[in-house]
């Protein structure tokens, strides 16, 4: 077999150097391609209502109070922790007339109030009347419409979640007035012995 001459073996070389420069070439079109067409929005989850983190709150809902706190502090647990939420309070909210709304606000992100997906809510309530019962109440949700005060105790979908406390001047319930929900007292015959009502 005889050697390649010097001007056979540049075309050779040539033809290769010019097949492979083409394909590098394809390749790098078709990538191209690709890369030019715009990304496609992932689809966003459904919105989920925020959860009040109970075990957490400040003061303690397994207690009664009996001195009123200088702010009440709410953490509520998030499916996206950069979500604005919304909050409102109540003292002794009657649902009828609205009375009983105090205060409402947003939550905006904040990296300082946030660990997590846990917004942590520091909620100062006015101070009411201390020598008789109250029962204090928050709501959080993703929307509150709190321009009627009969509605601002229900919030929008996804819907939300809310936390109470019993206030008592003496640290109890002892001597704080019973709501009966509607239901008629039991006449001493149906108490029993015990003289107990519902």
């Amino acid at each position: 077999m005889s050697a390649m001459t010097g001007p056979a073996r540049a075309r050779r070389i040539r033809r290769f150097v010019t097949t492979a420069l083409g394909l590098v070439s394809a390749t790098v079109l078709v990538d191209a391609c690709v890369i030019a067409d715009p990304p496609t929005d992932l689809p966003r989850p459904s919105e989920r209502r925020p959860t009040i983190v109970r075990a957490s709150v400040v003061p303690s809902t397994s207690s009664v109070l009996g001195s009123w706190p200088s702010k009440f502090i709410v953490p509520v647990e998030l499916s996206d922790p950069l979500a604005e939420i919304s909050w409102a309070s109540f003292i002794d909210y009657n649902p009828v007339t609205g009375e009983g709304f105090i205060q409402d606000d947003t939550s905006k992100y904040e990296p300082a109030s946030t660990r997590g997906n846990i917004r942590l809510l520091e909620i100062p309530i006015t101070v009411p009347s201390l020598d008789r019962c109250h029962y204090v109440e928050v709501i959080v949700a993703l929307r509150l419409n709190t321009r009627d005060p009969r509605n601002a105790h229900t919030p929008e979908e996804p819907g939300g979640d809310s936390v109470g406390w019993f206030f008592s001047p003496s640290g109890d319930l002892a001597g704080c007035p019973v709501l009966d929900a509607g239901l008629q007292p039991l006449s001493d015959a149906d108490a029993g012995d015990d003289g107990g009502g519902v």
